[in-house]
Protein backbone atom coordinates (compact mmCIF):
# COMPACT_ATOMS: atom_id res chain seq x y z
CA UNK A 1 0.00 0.00 0.00
CA UNK A 2 1.08 3.65 -0.33
CA UNK A 3 0.30 6.57 1.97
CA UNK A 4 1.53 10.17 2.09
CA UNK A 5 3.24 10.99 5.39
CA UNK A 6 4.98 14.04 6.86
CA UNK A 7 8.33 13.36 8.53
CA UNK A 8 11.29 15.56 9.30
CA UNK A 9 9.69 18.66 7.78
CA UNK A 10 9.12 17.10 4.32
CA UNK A 11 6.56 14.93 2.54
CA UNK A 12 7.18 11.24 1.92
CA UNK A 13 5.29 8.36 0.37
CA UNK A 14 5.22 5.34 2.68
CA UNK A 15 4.65 1.80 1.45
CA UNK A 16 4.44 -1.45 3.38
CA UNK A 17 5.15 -4.94 2.07
CA UNK A 18 4.55 -8.01 4.25
CA UNK A 19 7.75 -9.90 5.02
CA UNK A 20 7.16 -13.62 4.63
CA UNK A 21 10.73 -14.78 5.15
CA UNK A 22 12.65 -14.02 8.34
CA UNK A 23 13.18 -10.22 8.50
CA UNK A 24 16.65 -8.81 8.86
CA UNK A 25 17.98 -8.42 12.41
CA UNK A 26 18.53 -5.04 14.04
CA UNK A 27 22.04 -3.59 13.69
CA UNK A 28 23.84 -1.63 16.37
CA UNK A 29 23.52 1.56 14.30
CA UNK A 30 19.77 1.13 13.75
CA UNK A 31 17.17 3.18 15.59
CA UNK A 32 14.46 1.06 17.21
CA UNK A 33 11.31 2.86 18.38
CA UNK A 34 8.69 0.96 20.39
CA UNK A 35 5.23 2.50 20.02
CA UNK A 36 1.86 1.77 21.64
CA UNK A 37 -1.14 2.90 19.59
CA UNK A 38 -4.80 2.11 20.28
CA UNK A 39 -3.71 -0.89 22.35
CA UNK A 40 -1.46 -2.25 19.60
CA UNK A 41 2.30 -2.72 19.91
CA UNK A 42 4.53 -1.47 17.07
CA UNK A 43 8.31 -1.62 16.61
CA UNK A 44 9.83 0.71 14.02
CA UNK A 45 13.38 -0.09 12.93
CA UNK A 46 15.21 2.57 10.85
CA UNK A 47 18.76 2.34 9.49
CA UNK A 48 21.57 4.59 10.67
CA UNK A 49 21.55 6.44 7.33
CA UNK A 50 17.92 7.52 7.79
CA UNK A 51 18.93 10.80 9.46
CA UNK A 52 21.09 11.80 6.48
CA UNK A 53 18.24 11.06 4.06
CA UNK A 54 15.81 13.08 6.17
CA UNK A 55 18.08 16.12 6.33
CA UNK A 56 18.99 15.84 2.64
CA UNK A 57 15.30 15.93 1.71
CA UNK A 58 14.76 18.91 4.01
CA UNK A 59 17.67 20.78 2.37
CA UNK A 60 16.51 20.11 -1.22
CA UNK A 61 18.99 17.31 -1.87
CA UNK A 62 22.10 19.07 -0.59
CA UNK A 63 25.12 16.82 -0.11
CA UNK A 64 25.91 16.58 3.58
CA UNK A 65 29.18 15.85 5.38
CA UNK A 66 29.21 13.18 8.10
CA UNK A 67 26.82 14.32 10.80
CA UNK A 68 27.49 14.31 14.55
CA UNK A 69 25.57 11.71 16.50
CA UNK A 70 23.58 14.43 18.29
CA UNK A 71 22.34 15.90 14.99
CA UNK A 72 21.37 12.48 13.65
CA UNK A 73 19.48 11.68 16.85
CA UNK A 74 17.68 15.03 16.71
CA UNK A 75 16.64 14.53 13.06
CA UNK A 76 15.29 11.06 13.80
CA UNK A 77 13.46 12.24 16.92
CA UNK A 78 11.78 15.06 14.97
CA UNK A 79 10.75 12.65 12.20
CA UNK A 80 9.31 10.17 14.70
CA UNK A 81 7.35 12.95 16.40
CA UNK A 82 5.88 13.90 13.01
CA UNK A 83 4.93 10.28 12.33
CA UNK A 84 3.21 9.92 15.70
CA UNK A 85 1.33 13.18 15.18
CA UNK A 86 0.12 11.82 11.84
CA UNK A 87 -1.12 8.64 13.51
CA UNK A 88 -2.99 10.68 16.12
CA UNK A 89 -4.79 12.63 13.38
CA UNK A 90 -6.29 9.37 12.15
CA UNK A 91 -8.62 9.49 15.14
CA UNK A 92 -7.71 6.24 16.90
CA UNK A 93 -6.06 7.70 19.95
CA UNK A 94 -2.69 9.24 20.70
CA UNK A 95 0.31 6.94 20.09
CA UNK A 96 3.17 7.01 22.57
CA UNK A 97 6.72 5.76 22.83
CA UNK A 98 7.27 2.78 25.12
CA UNK A 99 10.58 2.67 27.02
CA UNK A 100 12.48 -0.61 27.02
CA UNK A 101 11.93 -2.54 30.24
CA UNK A 102 15.15 -2.76 32.24
CA UNK A 103 17.13 -1.37 29.34
CA UNK A 104 16.84 -4.69 27.50
CA UNK A 105 15.84 -5.05 23.82
CA UNK A 106 12.10 -5.75 23.53
CA UNK A 107 10.74 -9.12 22.48
CA UNK A 108 10.34 -9.37 18.70
CA UNK A 109 6.72 -8.96 17.58
CA UNK A 110 5.23 -11.69 15.34
CA UNK A 111 4.32 -9.74 12.18
CA UNK A 112 6.81 -7.81 10.04
CA UNK A 113 6.49 -5.35 7.16
CA UNK A 114 9.23 -3.90 4.99
CA UNK A 115 8.78 -0.12 5.20
CA UNK A 116 9.82 2.08 2.30
CA UNK A 117 9.81 5.89 2.56
CA UNK A 118 10.34 7.79 -0.71
CA UNK A 119 10.65 11.58 -0.76
CA UNK A 120 7.84 13.21 -2.74
CA UNK A 121 10.10 15.97 -4.12
CA UNK A 122 13.47 14.23 -4.34
CA UNK A 123 15.37 10.99 -4.76
CA UNK A 124 15.86 10.30 -1.05
CA UNK A 125 14.67 6.92 0.20
CA UNK A 126 14.65 5.12 3.54
CA UNK A 127 14.19 1.36 3.92
CA UNK A 128 13.08 0.24 7.37
CA UNK A 129 11.17 -2.49 9.13
CA UNK A 130 7.86 -2.33 10.99
CA UNK A 131 6.95 -5.11 13.39
CA UNK A 132 3.54 -5.40 15.01
CA UNK A 133 1.34 -7.65 17.11
CA UNK A 134 -2.01 -9.06 15.95
CA UNK A 135 -3.96 -5.95 16.97
CA UNK A 136 -1.52 -3.78 15.07
CA UNK A 137 -2.04 -6.01 12.04
CA UNK A 138 -5.76 -5.21 12.19
CA UNK A 139 -5.02 -1.49 12.43
CA UNK A 140 -2.77 -1.64 9.37
CA UNK A 141 -5.44 -3.58 7.47
CA UNK A 142 -7.96 -0.85 8.32
CA UNK A 143 -5.62 1.85 7.02
CA UNK A 144 -4.95 -0.11 3.83
CA UNK A 145 -8.67 -0.55 3.12
CA UNK A 146 -9.10 3.24 3.01
CA UNK A 147 -6.45 3.68 0.30
CA UNK A 148 -7.28 3.62 -3.42
CA UNK A 149 -6.39 0.32 -5.10
CA UNK A 150 -3.07 0.16 -6.88
CA UNK A 151 -2.68 -1.68 -10.17
CA UNK A 152 -0.73 -4.91 -9.84
CA UNK A 153 1.24 -6.93 -12.38
CA UNK A 154 -1.85 -8.82 -13.60
CA UNK A 155 -2.83 -7.91 -17.18
CA UNK A 156 -6.49 -7.05 -16.60
CA UNK A 157 -7.26 -6.69 -20.31
CA UNK A 158 -6.39 -10.37 -20.86
CA UNK A 159 -8.64 -11.70 -18.08
CA UNK A 160 -11.40 -13.95 -19.48
CA UNK A 161 -15.01 -13.26 -18.53
CA UNK A 162 -17.68 -15.93 -18.96
CA UNK A 163 -20.98 -14.58 -20.29
CA UNK A 164 -24.25 -16.53 -20.21
CA UNK A 165 -26.80 -16.11 -23.00
CA UNK A 166 -29.70 -15.76 -20.57
CA UNK A 167 -33.29 -16.14 -21.71
CA UNK A 168 -35.06 -15.85 -18.34
CA UNK A 169 -35.60 -17.37 -14.92
CA UNK A 170 -38.19 -18.87 -12.59
CA UNK A 171 -38.32 -19.24 -8.81
CA UNK A 172 -39.32 -22.56 -7.26
CA UNK A 173 -39.17 -24.05 -3.79
CA UNK A 174 -36.84 -26.94 -3.01
CA UNK A 175 -39.87 -29.23 -2.76
CA UNK A 176 -41.14 -28.18 -6.20
CA UNK A 177 -37.69 -28.64 -7.70
CA UNK A 178 -37.51 -32.22 -6.40
CA UNK A 179 -40.78 -33.09 -8.13
CA UNK A 180 -39.64 -31.97 -11.58
CA UNK A 181 -39.11 -34.69 -14.17
CA UNK A 182 -38.33 -34.97 -17.89
CA UNK A 183 -41.02 -33.31 -19.99
CA UNK A 184 -42.30 -31.02 -17.24
CA UNK A 185 -42.92 -27.41 -18.21
CA UNK A 186 -41.71 -24.58 -15.96
CA UNK A 187 -43.13 -21.13 -16.76
CA UNK A 188 -40.55 -18.35 -16.55
CA UNK A 189 -41.24 -15.57 -14.06
CA UNK A 190 -39.18 -13.15 -16.13
CA UNK A 191 -38.14 -13.52 -19.76
CA UNK A 192 -35.13 -11.65 -21.08
CA UNK A 193 -35.96 -12.37 -24.72
CA UNK A 194 -37.14 -9.15 -26.38
CA UNK A 195 -38.60 -8.33 -29.76
CA UNK A 196 -36.65 -9.45 -32.85
CA UNK A 197 -34.94 -12.22 -30.80
CA UNK A 198 -32.89 -9.77 -28.73
CA UNK A 199 -31.62 -11.11 -25.39
CA UNK A 200 -28.90 -10.62 -22.76
CA UNK A 201 -25.36 -11.96 -22.95
CA UNK A 202 -24.48 -11.28 -19.34
CA UNK A 203 -22.04 -11.81 -16.51
CA UNK A 204 -24.31 -12.49 -13.52
CA UNK A 205 -24.57 -9.43 -11.31
CA UNK A 206 -22.01 -7.42 -13.30
CA UNK A 207 -23.59 -6.29 -16.57
CA UNK A 208 -23.91 -7.53 -20.09
CA UNK A 209 -24.51 -6.99 -23.79
CA UNK A 210 -27.74 -6.84 -25.75
CA UNK A 211 -27.34 -9.28 -28.64
CA UNK A 212 -29.65 -10.55 -31.38
CA UNK A 213 -30.05 -14.15 -32.49
CA UNK A 214 -30.33 -14.74 -36.24
CA UNK A 215 -33.85 -15.18 -37.59
CA UNK A 216 -35.00 -18.81 -37.86
CA UNK A 217 -34.91 -18.68 -41.67
CA UNK A 218 -31.35 -17.36 -41.62
CA UNK A 219 -30.30 -20.08 -39.20
CA UNK A 220 -31.84 -22.80 -41.40
CA UNK A 221 -30.11 -21.46 -44.50
CA UNK A 222 -26.82 -21.28 -42.63
CA UNK A 223 -27.17 -24.91 -41.48
CA UNK A 224 -28.10 -26.15 -44.98
CA UNK A 225 -25.11 -24.40 -46.53
CA UNK A 226 -22.74 -26.11 -44.11
CA UNK A 227 -24.45 -29.50 -43.64
CA UNK A 228 -21.24 -31.41 -44.26
CA UNK A 229 -19.22 -29.39 -41.76
CA UNK A 230 -18.65 -30.12 -38.09
CA UNK A 231 -21.53 -29.35 -35.70
CA UNK A 232 -19.63 -26.34 -34.34
CA UNK A 233 -19.95 -24.76 -37.78
CA UNK A 234 -23.72 -24.66 -37.27
CA UNK A 235 -23.31 -22.34 -34.33
CA UNK A 236 -25.01 -19.01 -34.98
CA UNK A 237 -23.43 -15.60 -34.91
CA UNK A 238 -24.85 -13.16 -32.36
CA UNK A 239 -25.15 -9.56 -33.50
CA UNK A 240 -24.27 -6.94 -30.89
CA UNK A 241 -27.19 -4.52 -30.48
CA UNK A 242 -25.94 -2.59 -27.45
CA UNK A 243 -22.37 -2.53 -26.03
CA UNK A 244 -21.60 -3.35 -22.42
CA UNK A 245 -24.19 -1.99 -20.02
CA UNK A 246 -24.79 -2.21 -16.28
CA UNK A 247 -28.56 -1.71 -16.75
CA UNK A 248 -29.38 -5.36 -16.15
CA UNK A 249 -32.93 -6.73 -15.88
CA UNK A 250 -34.48 -6.50 -12.43
CA UNK A 251 -33.55 -9.33 -10.07
CA UNK A 252 -35.97 -11.28 -7.94
CA UNK A 253 -38.12 -9.16 -5.58
CA UNK A 254 -37.38 -9.49 -1.85
CA UNK A 255 -38.44 -12.91 -0.63
CA UNK A 256 -40.57 -13.66 2.41
CA UNK A 257 -39.17 -15.93 5.10
CA UNK A 258 -39.46 -19.62 4.21
CA UNK A 259 -41.72 -21.63 6.52
CA UNK A 260 -39.53 -24.74 6.17
CA UNK A 261 -36.39 -26.01 4.48
CA UNK A 262 -38.39 -27.36 1.54
CA UNK A 263 -39.92 -23.92 1.04
CA UNK A 264 -36.56 -22.21 0.52
CA UNK A 265 -36.72 -20.54 -2.91
CA UNK A 266 -34.41 -21.73 -5.68
CA UNK A 267 -33.73 -19.52 -8.69
CA UNK A 268 -33.90 -21.52 -11.91
CA UNK A 269 -32.24 -19.66 -14.77
CA UNK A 270 -32.31 -20.64 -18.43
CA UNK A 271 -29.62 -19.82 -20.96
CA UNK A 272 -28.45 -20.85 -24.41
CA UNK A 273 -24.87 -21.50 -23.37
CA UNK A 274 -21.92 -19.31 -22.60
CA UNK A 275 -19.14 -17.40 -24.31
CA UNK A 276 -15.73 -16.54 -22.89
CA UNK A 277 -14.28 -13.18 -23.94
CA UNK A 278 -11.41 -11.18 -22.53
CA UNK A 279 -12.06 -7.77 -21.03
CA UNK A 280 -10.13 -6.19 -23.90
CA UNK A 281 -12.44 -7.88 -26.43
CA UNK A 282 -15.54 -6.76 -24.52
CA UNK A 283 -14.37 -3.15 -24.51
CA UNK A 284 -14.00 -3.11 -28.30
CA UNK A 285 -17.44 -4.54 -29.14
CA UNK A 286 -19.68 -2.12 -31.02
CA UNK A 287 -23.25 -2.37 -32.38
CA UNK A 288 -23.35 -4.51 -35.50
CA UNK A 289 -20.39 -6.72 -34.64
CA UNK A 290 -20.90 -10.48 -34.70
CA UNK A 291 -19.94 -13.02 -32.03
CA UNK A 292 -19.99 -16.78 -32.68
CA UNK A 293 -21.90 -18.61 -29.96
CA UNK A 294 -19.77 -21.76 -30.30
CA UNK A 295 -22.55 -24.36 -30.52
CA UNK A 296 -25.95 -24.74 -32.21
CA UNK A 297 -28.88 -23.06 -30.49
CA UNK A 298 -31.30 -25.94 -31.08
CA UNK A 299 -31.90 -28.05 -27.95
CA UNK A 300 -29.23 -26.09 -26.08
CA UNK A 301 -31.22 -24.53 -23.24
CA UNK A 302 -29.16 -24.90 -20.05
CA UNK A 303 -30.99 -25.06 -16.72
CA UNK A 304 -29.17 -23.71 -13.67
CA UNK A 305 -30.27 -23.77 -10.03
CA UNK A 306 -28.71 -20.86 -8.18
CA UNK A 307 -26.10 -20.65 -11.00
CA UNK A 308 -25.21 -24.38 -10.81
CA UNK A 309 -25.85 -26.29 -14.05
CA UNK A 310 -28.37 -29.08 -13.32
CA UNK A 311 -29.76 -30.02 -16.74
CA UNK A 312 -30.62 -29.17 -20.31
CA UNK A 313 -33.87 -28.91 -22.19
Amino acid sequence: MGMPVHAGGTQWLASLRPVIEAPWPALASDTLACIEWAGAQLQLQLPGAAAEQLLSALLDGAALPPLPDEMQAGALAAALDDLLAGLERLGRGAPRFMPAAGGQPPAVLPHAFALQLDARAGSQAIAGLLRTDSLGLLLIAGLASALPPRAGPLANAALPLTLHLDIGYATLSVDELRQLGPGDVVPMANSFVGAQRVLWLQAPGAGGLHVQLPAPADAAAHAAAHAAAHAAAHAPFLTVVQPWSHAMPALDPPLDEAASFDAIPVRLSFDLGEISLTLAELRTLQPGQAIRLGHPVANAVRIRANCALIGEG
